[in-house]
């Protein structure tokens, strides 16, 4: 044996180091369920430590052979490269710092349960990069770090390969604050996706069952379908070229499945249009002929505005015949009635000059009547002038005596305001007072911050206690929904989906944001009718049917998805949107009869009930309405008859029958898939979880003692406030009143000062005074001699005026004249106009003729002009579809302008191409575009058939191509592992086989001679490895599957497959964490001494076998490596202090005590040979003088 030791050491960084000095980490001081009781301890030598470590054990290395100086190099020589050489923990799940040296073949890892085996395999597979969902335990890295510590190191040594100077050392630090991590590559910062690559190179799969299989995924890789064990055998043994092999064939093999579905498809509808397209040809040419008659018609009418210019023309030209004709008359008669006009036109001059003296009269009186009314204002003004004078001068004699007055009041104001300028006003210091205030109003600003800080607390108190008595009220609800279903159900959802959970309580608490009622999951919104029928219910469903939301419009959906996704971050939530709110549409395929002669009983959308829209989405998901329940098995015509329904799925017994259906090959495209019920988890009754009603009740009280102390908490600090704010009254107060006294002195000072400028006004307005009495005979003669003035100047205007009322009078006169003169000139002209009345008529008859004609002359002139732009305009268009090869439209234009020319002939022809429209009616109008359309369609589907066929040719030389390179090594492949599976079975009296099941394609197309008939091996994605055991000799060889076999059988078959496995060495390491669970003890020793065999070959890769348990009397060879985890309360620190306070290494668990006391019970014999750990032999003395086996855990 290859022993390692292990001894843990205190980390001086731990975060317990004070409060627990000498208890081992990795268990809790009160946990009895670890207590341990160990030989007497001796002192160990070997090291003396260079930083306090008080408490926290540390595995090391210790010497493992006799020169154990070679140490290093025996490791980098006997470890393959990738090989695990060395594993380092601190503060990881039960460790505070373990180290472990793994050998470099078999590594037996035992001790008691609790101890830590299972987490030196966590350590492996979160060290290398891996999530921990491979581990089937905790879901978050952060979950690993030691109850208490911040944060986890692993520390992983890889054996280097020959191209590299040194190991590989890869260190994963896991944060438990934020779940982070951070990695590095022998101390370089690096990323997990590079670890993880660094592993790649190594051919370490950890998501690989057959290469890493841990404790909770032991179940799960005995339940993997030969499907998924093939792929998982070919990662862990045949290389990435045979995976991509592989890969490629499934690809290959899809792809030309499509190509021959969609050439059938092709060539069917190729066949089908080639037929419809023959029926058609005749009915065609008619609809052709129709559609030239018709393209003919629509031509005539295009082309109506042709003959309508030629109207048009002709009309222009008579009209302006017209006119000329007309202006000729017009001009004879002028001349006839020459003289008669001569007079009139005279007569007419002279009345037209007599109305212009008439005007100028007019205009000549209205000058002299406005001088008038101007000269008139002036006198006015003359007037108002000697008034203003008069009023002045009588104001002048009543202004003495009030100005006397005014004097004698303002010499009075002057002796009192002299007085009070004498009387001196009290002095005071401004700048003083203003410091007084100053330095209340600084006591009044700490009373404000106080009393702030004193709210901001009551606020803060207040909101917490506001928190807690949502908490309680939150809590109160959650207990009270422990006793009801709803709760129940919403405590079984948070299990199966947290984030669903979050989302269904945001929905209930915003419902008035939705348009429309919003279903929460079927877990919670439906139940069963008989909770006898859960198993069979909940097996016709899949975990996620549980747990979806329906909404049933887009605006919901849209604005749930966005609230959800993007404001919680949430990510497991599944929304689905359904309209219906009936389940009319899913009605059962089988009548009662049918279904009791087919030996159905009911429907499992009978068995549920809930919300209409939910249970509609559920048969939009599931087909729940075509899914049958039958009470006992069916025969196979039975089962025959049901699969030729639309049945989808059925359960009879304890099996689900699931029907796969391919249409294109009729009844031979069903095949049924089975496989069996599952226990119910979520419709079921379950009873109420005390601890958890505990637990609530506790946090209850906890919750309203907090509430309780804040509402005193908030008392105090009101009493408080209430003293700060008599305080701030008082100080308002004295501020006031050094107010008031300070406005008091300022407001007198102020006054004082003010009385100089009051004195200098009140002087200057007794000068002011002074002085107008003394000039008052002064003012009185000016304003008389201006009165004598301005009667002069109103004497000169009376005479103006009366001159200008004289020169209207003399305008009026001469206007009287004129009138006169302008009556008897229209006179004259009026008579002689009456006598030639007759011939002016005449003359004015043909000019409103001409003026007729000369408007219909435009408007045909514009006419014709429009039409002519309108007929060019469409012999432009008609000669570009010339052109194009179609000259009927130009046929038809000369037609219509050489031959049909008016409006009558244009209608004769349109109605004889009705009559031929008429002969061709009927006929589908848009057949001849379908004929077109479909003749394009057969060219493309031509074309598709050619090129399907050069791409199923293709398909099978490439499938056909690999298929040689894949499938014999495939084949040399299992028949190995079959080999080394056939005889592990046959070393324990057993059988075994491996085999290679090649699936084949059922489709007629696949089936031919020339790939093979029946047998043809095509369907790639459903090969697998068939793994046949038989454990008794009366039973044949059965399939190995998670029902036929016991848990036991199953445990040795999967650890002969993978010791099977371990001959072709592909993988660095293997690691089977307590694969022995559930053998009974005769196959586990002989499992164990089969994996001895191999595993400890020196050719072999490394394994790691975890077990709690050991039989006595294994097998042991010299390759094996035995790792012994020792772990408890009773466990001695490896350090401790003195007296001195300086720190010393503790005692340590020596193995050679556990010798002494198994030869003192005469166990010699049963321990012949055998090494514990650091070379101690249990029948000699001490292989070498190395570090006895220290502390595990």
């Amino acid at each position: 044996m290859a022993p390692r030791s292990a001894r843990r050491s205190r980390a001086p960084d731990s975060d317990d180091d004070e409060s627990r000095p000498n208890t081992p980490s990795s268990t809790a001081p009160n946990d009895s369920k670890r207590i341990r009781r160990h030989a007497n301890a001796v002192e160990d030598e070997d090291e003396s430590p260079t930083q306090p470590a008080p408490a926290v054990l540390n595995m090391r290395k210790t010497h493992v052979v006799a020169d154990g100086g070679k140490d290093e190099n025996a490791r980098a020589t006997g470890h393959h490269p990738g090989a695990i050489v060395r594993v380092k923990l601190k503060n990881f799940v039960t460790y505070t710092s373990a180290e472990f040296f793994p050998g470099p073949n078999l590594n037996m890892v035992i001790g008691p349960n609790g101890t830590g085996k299972s987490t030196l395999v966590c350590a492996i597979c979160l060290g290398l990069g891996w999530p921990p969902s491979y581990l089937g335990r905790a879901k978050e890295p952060a979950e690993f770090v030691k109850h208490g510590s911040r944060e986890a190191i692993i520390e992983i040594e890889l054996q280097r390969t020959l191209k590299l100077r040194k190991n590989i050392v890869i260190t994963r630090v896991i944060q438990r604050e934020g779940n982070k991590s951070k990695f590095f590559v022998n101390g370089a910062v690096s990323s997990g996706l590079a670890v993880k690559q660094l592993a790649n190179s190594f051919n370490i799969q950890i998501d690989n069952l057959c290469q890493f299989l841990p404790q909770d995924k032991v179940v799960e890789f005995a339940q993997m379908s030969p499907i998924e064990l093939l792929t998982s055998t070919q990662r862990a043994v045949a290389g990435a070229e045979m995976i991509k092999m592989h890969e490629d064939l499934k690809k290959l093999r899809s792809s030309q499945s499509d190509v021959m579905t969609d050439d059938r498809d092709a060539q069917e509808q190729l066949a089908n249009l080639e037929s419809r397209q023959a029926m058609q040809h005749a009915e065609v040419e008619r609809m052709r002929e129709r559609a030239t008659v018709k393209k003919r018609l629509a031509g005539l009418e295009k082309f109506r505005p042709l003959v309508h210019y030629h109207k048009a023309k002709e009309n222009f030209l008579i009209a302006k015949q017209r006119m000329a004709d007309l202006g000729d008359e017009i001009k004879r008669l002028r001349t006839a009635a020459a003289p008669v006009l001569r007079s009139l036109d005279a007569k007419k001059d002279y009345e037209v000059k007599a109305r212009a003296f008439k005007a100028a009269c007019e205009k000549e009186l209205g000058a002299s009547a406005k001088d008038c009314e101007r000269k008139a204002r002036v006198v006015e003004e003359r007037q108002g002038v000697i008034n203003d004078l008069n009023n002045e001068i009588q104001a002048e004699k009543k202004s003495v005596p009030e100005n006397r007055a005014k004097l004698q009041r303002e010499q009075m104001k002057l002796q009192d305001l002299k007085r009070k300028k004498a009387e001196v006003p009290e002095a005071f210091d401004s700048r003083a007072m203003n410091g007084e205030i100053q330095d209340l109003r600084t006591r009044l600003r700490a009373l404000d911050d106080q009393k702030s800080d004193l709210e901001s607390r009551k606020a803060e108190l207040g909101d917490r206690a506001d928190r807690s008595v949502k908490q309680f009220q939150a809590l109160k609800g959650q207990l009270a929904g422990l006793e009801t279903q709803v709760g129940q159900q919403e405590g079984k959802l948070e299990n199966l989906s947290r984030d669903t959970l979050k989302a269904w309580k945001w929905i209930q608490d915003h419902r008035s944001e939705f348009t429309a009622h919003v279903y929460g999951p079927p877990i919670v919104e439906c139940s069963l009718k008989d909770p006898r029928m859960a198993d069979v219910v909940e097996s016709f469903l899949q975990t996620s049917d549980f747990k979806f939301i329906t909404v049933q419009n887009k605006a919901d959906f849209t604005l749930l998805q966005r609230q959800l996704f993007q404001g919680l971050k949430l990510h497991d939530v599944s929304l689905r949107e359904c309209t219906t709110d009936s389940l009319e549409q899913f009605r059962p395929p089988l009548t009662g009869e049918e279904m009791e002669r087919f030996g159905l009983s009911s429907w499992a959308l009978e068995h549920l009930q809930g919300p209409p829209t939910v249970l509609a989405q559920l048969c939009y998901e599931r087909a729940l309405h075509r899914c049958a329940i039958s009470s006992r098995e069916l025969s196979q015509q039975q089962h025959d008859d049901v699969a030729r329904t639309p049945i989808q799925s059925y359960a009879a017994g304890r099996k689900i029958y699931h029907f796969l259906r391919r249409a294109e090959y009729g009844a031979a495209g069903t095949s049924a898939r089975v496989h069996d019920m599952r226990q119910a988890r979520m419709w079921t009754e379950q009873p109420v979880d005390m601890g958890r009603k505990a637990a609530l009740q506790r946090q209850m009280n906890e919750v309203k003692g907090e509430h309780a102390m804040f509402k005193s908490e908030s008392k105090d600090i009101d009493k408080e406030i209430e003293q700060v704010e008599e305080n701030q009254t008082l100080i308002h107060r004295e501020i006031d009143a050094k107010q008031r006294e300070k406005a008091a002195k300022q407001q007198a000072l102020s006054e004082w000062n003010a009385l100089d400028p009051k004195i200098q006004s009140h002087e200057d307005k007794i000068r002011i005074l002074n002085e107008a009495l003394g000039g008052v005979r002064a003012r009185l003669n000016e304003l008389n001699d201006r009165y004598d003035a301005a009667l002069l100047d109103k004497t000169e205007a009376v005479l103006d005026f009366v001159q200008a009322t004289r020169n209207v009078k003399s305008k009026t006169a001469r206007l009287l004249e004129a009138e006169i003169f302008h009556l008897e000139a229209k006179s004259d002209f009026d008579v002689l106009k009456a006598h030639n009345d007759h011939i002016l008529r005449g003359i004015d008859e043909r000019e409103a003729e001409r003026n007729t004609a000369n408007e219909f002359f435009t408007e045909e002139r514009d006419r014709a002009k429009n039409l002519r732009k309108v007929a060019l305009q469409l012999r432009a268009e008609s000669e570009k579809v010339q052109e194009e090869g179609d000259s009927s439209l130009v046929d038809l234009i000369d037609h219509i302008v050489q031959t049909v020319k008016t409006e009558e002939n244009l209608d004769a022809e349109i109605d004889a191409e009705k009559a031929k429209l008429e002969l061709t009616e009927g006929g589908n109008a848009g057949i001849i575009a379908e004929f077109e359309e479909r003749a394009k369609t057969i060219e493309k589907l031509r074309s598709k058939v050619q090129d399907a066929n050069r791409q199923r040719e293709e398909f099978r030389h490439a499938i056909g191509t690999i298929r040689a390179q894949w499938e014999p090594r495939l084949e040399e492949i299992v028949g190995k592992i079959n080999d080394a599976f056939s005889d592990s079975f046959a070393r324990i009296g057993c059988a075994g086989q491996v085999a290679v099941h090649k699936a084949s394609s059922d489709s007629p197309a696949d089936c031919t001679e020339e790939n093979g008939g029946m047998e043809n091996g095509l369907d790639f994605a459903n090969w697998a490895i068939h793994i046949s055991v038989k454990f008794r000799e009366q039973e044949p060889l059965s399939l190995l599957d998670s029902h036929r076999q016991s848990g036991g059988e199953r445990a040795v078959s999967t650890i002969f497959y993978l010791m099977a496995l371990q001959s072709l060495n592909r993988a660095p390491f293997r690691v089977v964490d307590e694969i022995n669970q559930g053998m009974d003890p005769r196959n586990e020793r002989m499992v164990h001494g089969r994996m001895v065999d191999i595993a400890a070959d020196d050719g072999g890769s490394q394994y790691f076998l975890i077990t709690p348990k050991l039989l006595s009397g294994l097998k042991y060879s010299r390759g094996m490596t035995v790792l012994c985890i020792v772990s408890g309360e009773n466990m001695p620190a490896a350090r401790k202090q003195d007296e001195a306070g300086n720190w010393q290494d503790g005692p340590k668990v020596d193995f050679r005590m556990f010798v002494k006391r198994a030869k003192e019970l005469d166990m010699d014999g049963f321990a012949e040979g055998r090494r514990i750990d650091s070379g101690v032999g249990m029948t000699g003395r001490p292989a070498s003088t190395g570090e006895s086996t220290a502390v595990g855990a």
